[in-house]
């Protein structure tokens, strides 16, 4: 007999909101506040003895009651299930491949025909597919990306969750030269945020980078269940970020057995050649570095990769226990020529193994706990030849060399384990508790080699060497220490995270109360000096009759000019430069939450959210020296109108407050007593090994503005002292935090079409740097503190965490063991508000998988723009353990015209992806993305007569050649047009089990610009490499794929 299930489009619908209402459940806040789980629900007809059952293959097996209204819901995990409908105790229908996505709900709805047939166990069985379900979410107040494990199967994306999060609006790749994340993995900015604002998780726990926030480490790719990418609008649930949320579901076992595995090839005959990166700066007259002439020579260069991953899953004991095993090895191996002036060729190796596990163990049919594993690894070495490409060679002959060296070994691994009990206590009150674990290594090892003298002082700048002492070496004189820093081989990291979350039902009222307490220890972090305990670094003065740092004699820092001491006409001088740190550090992150889901009318639903956090970061002493524990009150508001009461047009916002804590490493530099000084001379000459001979020691003033010959200087005031908790932030710091806003609406114009259109605004409300910018703090110290006592302005620290952009009260310690104060404004400091403003319309229009074809096609158009990008500073590769301790702020002059277009800001983006069954055999998939450019930073030495004042920095000022440059007003990078196919052939014969797979990346093999370097020099001095290019696309390469599932 076959169930009669064919009822009108529209009643359904109806019925669906219905449900969400009157189960009283704000259902998005429920999953949303668990992170890793869905939503069923749905009607009945109203009959004695009535009981719906969810029945999963990983054995999740739960009965809910059906209420007086017909209505019921329950909270699963993410799977495939199978929806009954039970009359005392008989399934008198049923309804399967249910599957829905993490965060989200899904209605199940059950007919009076079926359900009053009297024979029950000859109905038949409906599957049900994602499309003949509405495709507006009703109970969501915002725009959800979740992609999930059978797109990732077609999709050619390069097998990240950063690739996977760049297919959602509003994201964008960050800049190349802030570097990768902790293992090797590339940064996402979102929303016009920095990249690092954003929080990682896997099954529900934080694994964001500990140190400075750049990143996180991810799943095996052939592990991700779903992967949810969050850009605006999260619940009280999440914390700690300003940006978005990468947050990962891995797969579980079931009661069937699989295993399966892929091998994908992307070899080097396969890839197209990388284009050469030439000079750029047309006021460069030396010859070979003139505009147009090659500085990196990119065509030589080569890469493969190798990919090879297995997994195996089934049960334990049938029902109750399932475990899922995965592992993933990754190896790659580039050829690299390096620029002009570096003369070698690095043959790199990169090793990145994975592993995932899950164990889940259904206790009882209301108790279930899982257990996760997770590895995630890199390892790098190279090999470094010597290269022939030599200034004014332009790279003529091309031949490799000799053996030079081999570059330091590293080795990046994570380890992490999850526990998380859930209990379902009622049918109206559930607890899910989680604590899980990740430690981190951070190997770093010099490798030996013949001819290597580990003795001997690395030599910096060589290519800034007096000529008159090089004897014609193009490159400069050096020798086989190439190693400046040794980072600490023992270092390592810890992160523990526990979650509690009780979910209780009541009425229209679905309430969840949580506490999420993260603690973060960065143990042994820091590095030493090879070689003799220091290296010398080479370079020539803007003009050899001005200071080199500083503008006063006997206030620190100060460095003399060149040209008062022999050797020094020409602004060459030498520094011996020190730079130590080490130290172990600890941070404690509190939070707590509530969040009520009120069904307030039929069709209107409110998320009314909470979030408290605490924020404390203690130095190597275990003494707290930022304390953020008052309440720091972050509200997440939400609204979602089912306009017509039928799942077909639905308008939405939200609005929350997002608090980002400090993360470990910014400890490093402004807690820890770390060492980082030059002491500077003239020479007159230049030994075989690189370094300088007949030194003339250079005045400078140091600490406690002590000035002499051979002084040494810091820069920060670094000399390797004890930092006093109470001096090294302002008293009044306050955490960073963003506002945003959100409005949009969803709509069905076709059973088959979804269109939206969503506006978003986002304002940072404050940020935490360091200011570096002593003198100005002297001034206000000694005219705040008139004739008292003890004042001594040589107690200030030269780095001190504040908010920029708010007027900051300081402390310092004076002579008689007790503290003065002092407050600085702004514009005492000389700094524009810290601003940065991020504007978003976005309109999409999306076709689900109907069997046939799945496509989205989404624009956003957006301005990024203000005072500063964020905790980083994205146009001079400030981030990692620069994050909130960047030079932008470290005095006036460098804030001078920062305000423009930001880093991160692309005015138009349009991305559309999809997939298409060409044949039962074949499918073929596509990712397009057409994208504007980012600007340009064009940064000089500072003002009309392009001086170096404050710090010394050099040319770090948003002045250009004498003329004022804010970021956007020197041009913008080009517009990129990226287009990834892959086919997939799937033969019968094989039972559909085996696939072959060709994908092609960057089709149109486009190698435009993405990123160029910044530093501009002075017009008398003008940096060569001043605009040439950075970073640009990958060239088009193909990856050759085979995949077996049983």
């Amino acid at each position: 007999m076959k169930l009669n299930n064919v009822v009108r489009r529209s009643t359904v619908r109806r019925t669906a909101l219905a449900v969400a209402i009157a189960a009283g459940v704000g259902l998005s806040g429920q999953v949303l506040a668990q992170a890793t789980t869905s939503t069923i629900f749905g009607t009945a007809p109203v009959a004695a003895g009535e009981t719906v059952q969810i029945v999963g293959g990983s054995g999740f097996n739960r009965t809910v009651p059906v209420d007086s209204a017909g209505h019921y819901t329950v909270t699963v995990p993410v799977g495939t299930y199978t929806v009954n409908l039970l009359q005392n105790g008989n399934v008198v229908q049923s309804q399967a491949n249910i599957t829905p996505r993490v965060s989200g709900a899904q209605a199940v709805n059950f007919t009076e025909a079926g359900a009053n047939a009297k024979n029950a166990q000859n109905l038949s069985t409906v599957t049900v597919t994602g499309n003949a379900l509405p495709a507006i979410d009703v109970t969501s107040t915002r725009e959800a990306s979740v992609i999930t494990a059978e797109q990732l199967k077609h999709l050619p994306l390069a097998r990240s969750g950063e690739a996977i999060a760049l297919l959602a609006p509003g994201t964008v790749a960050g800049a190349s030269e802030l570097g990768a994340g902790p293992t090797g993995e590339p940064l996402v900015s979102f929303g016009g945020s920095s990249v690092a604002e954003n929080a990682y998780y896997i099954n529900g726990f934080n694994t964001s980078d500990p140190l400075g926030n750049s990143g996180g480490i991810t799943l095996p790719y052939g592990s991700i269940a779903q992967q949810e990418t969050l850009t605006s609008g999260y619940g009280a649930e999440y914390g700690r970020s300003a940006g978005g949320v990468i947050s990962q579901i891995g797969k579980s076992g079931t009661n069937d057995w699989h295993f399966g595995g892929q091998a994908q090839f992307a070899p080097m005959a396969l890839r197209s050649n990388y284009i050469n990166y030439h000079y750029n700066n047309p006021l460069v007259t030396t010859p070979g570095r003139t505009a147009g002439s090659i500085y990196d020579f990119r065509n030589r260069n080569t890469s493969w990769e190798n990919i090879y991953d297995a997994y195996i899953s089934g049960p334990l004991i049938k029902d109750k226990l399932f475990f899922f095993i995965s592992a993933e090895s990754d190896k790659q191996q580039t050829t690299a020529v390096q620029s002009v002036g570096l003369s070698n060729v690095y043959y790199r190796q990169y090793s990145m193994p994975k592993f995932y596990a899950k164990l889940d163990w259904n206790i009882n049919d209301n108790n279930t706990l899982s257990l996760t594993g997770v590895r995630n690894q890199q390892s790098y070495s190279a090999s470094i030849y010597n290269y022939n490409n030599a200034p004014g060679n332009n790279y003529a002959q091309n031949s490799v060399g000799s053996f030079s060296s081999y570059d330091q070994h590293t080795k990046n691994a994570f380890g992490i384990w999850i526990a998380k009990y859930t209990s379902y206590i009622t049918d109206n009150l559930s607890l899910e508790a989680m604590y899980g674990k990740m430690t981190g290594t951070y190997y770093t090892e010099v490798i030996p080699y013949a001819g290597f003298d580990p003795t001997l002082p690395n030599i910096l700048g060589a290519s800034s060497q007096n000529p008159a002492y090089t004897g014609g070496s193009p490159g400069g004189i050096s020798n086989s220490n190439t190693n400046t820093n040794i980072p600490n081989p023992g270092h390592k990291s810890s992160t523990t995270n526990l979650r509690l979350d009780l979910d209780w039902k009541l009425g229209q009222h679905d309430i969840k109360f949580g506490i999420d307490n993260m603690t973060t220890m960065d143990i042994g972090a820091g590095s030493a000096m090879s070689g003799p305990g220091y290296a010398w670094e080479y370079a020539q003065a803007p003009s050899a009759t001005k200071p080199i740092a500083g503008s006063v004699v006997g206030t620190a820092p100060f460095v003399d000019a060149t040209a008062n001491y022999p050797n020094g006409a020409s602004g060459y001088y030498v520094d011996q430069y020190r730079f130590i740190t080490n130290s172990t550090v600890k941070v404690s992150q509190r939070a707590q939450y509530v969040q009520d889901n009120w069904q307030v009318l039929p069709n209107l639903l409110l998320n009314l959210g909470l979030r408290d956090d605490q924020f404390t970061n203690y130095n190597p002493d275990g003494v707290a020296y930022v304390r953020l524990t008052k309440p720091q009150w972050a509200p997440r508001l939400g609204f979602s109108w089912d306009v017509f009461g039928d799942s077909t047009l639905k308008v939405y916002g939200n609005a929350g407050r997002y608090y980002l804590a400090l993360p470990s490493g910014v400890a490093i530099r402004e807690a820890s007593g770390s060492l980082y000084t030059r002491t500077y001379y003239t020479y007159s000459g230049i030994d075989a090994n690189g370094i300088p001979q007949n030194l003339t020691p250079i005045v400078g003033t140091g600490l406690g503005n002590v000035t002499s010959a051979g002084q040494p200087v810091s820069a920060n005031n670094e000399y390797g002292q004890p930092l006093d908790p109470n001096t090294v932030r302002s008293t009044n710091l306050k955490a960073e935090y963003q506002d945003e806003f959100v409005l949009g609406m969803q709509q069905q114009i076709t059973p088959a079409y979804v269109y939206g259109v969503q506006a978003t605004v986002r304002r940072l409300g404050r940020i935490v740097d360091d200011v570096g910018d002593t003198t100005t703090q002297c001034a206000q110290l000694m005219a705040q503190n008139p004739g008292v006592p003890g004042v001594d302005c040589g107690n200030i620290q030269a780095s001190v965490l504040i908010n920029p952009g708010s007027t900051n009260r300081f402390q310092v310690k004076n002579d008689n063991g007790g503290y003065n104060y002092y407050t600085v404004s702004p514009a005492q400091f000389g700094f524009p508000a810290a601003k940065r403003k991020y504007y978003a319309l976005e309109a999409y229009l999306e076709h689900p998988w109907d069997g046939k074809w799945q496509g989205k096609i989404d624009y956003v158009f957006s301005k990024s723009y203000g005072s500063t990008d964020g905790p980083v500073q994205s146009n001079i590769g400030q981030g990692g353990n620069s994050v909130s301790a960047t030079t932008q702020w470290d005095y006036g002059q460098l804030m001078q015209y920062a305000n423009g277009v930001q880093a991160n800001s692309r005015k138009h983006v349009l991305k559309a992806y999809g997939t298409y069954q060409i044949a039962p055999e074949w499918t073929a998939s596509g990712i397009l993305t057409v994208a504007s450019g980012t600007p340009k930073a064009c940064l000089g030495y500072y003002g009309p007569d392009q001086t170096n004042p404050g710090l010394g920095y050099g040319d770090y000022t948003h002045w250009c050649g004498g003329v004022p440059a804010p970021s956007g007003t020197t041009g913008y990078t080009p517009w990129i047009h990226p287009l990834d196919l892959s086919v997939e052939y799937r033969p019968e014969w094989a039972d559909k089990k085996l696939a072959f797979q060709l994908q092609v990346h960057n089709v149109f093999n486009e190698q435009k610009a993405t990123q160029y370097r910044a530093n501009y020099g002075s017009t008398t001095n003008p940096r060569s490499t001043y605009n040439s290019i950075y970073a640009s696309e990958t060239p088009r390469y193909m990856t050759l794929g085979v995949t077996y599932d049983w």
